[in-house]
């Protein structure tokens, strides 16, 4: 998936993709989970169209929204 043959090594690893599919799951926003592990919504949505790997795991995130139990404190 992330992998470069010379240069800088990628700011964004797989699990920083997971920890982002982990919080949108759990009904936060993209700018609140991007802002979580510290990278822009730009990359966020360059790595969703270029990387088919991260757009299963925020299509299936979105998808199992539902299914995640809202906190207690949420309701009120």
């Amino acid at each position: 998936m992330i992998k470069k043959s010379m240069g800088r090594p990628p700011k964004i690893t797989y699990r920083t993709l997971a920890t982002v599919a982990d919080k949108i799951q759990r009904n936060y926003t993209v700018t609140d989970a991007c802002q979580h592990v510290n990278i822009s919504r730009d990359s966020f949505y360059r790595y969703l169209n270029n990387e088919p790997e991260f757009t299963e795991m925020i299509t299936k995130a979105y998808e199992n929204q539902s299914k995640v139990p809202m906190s207690f404190l949420a309701t009120y």
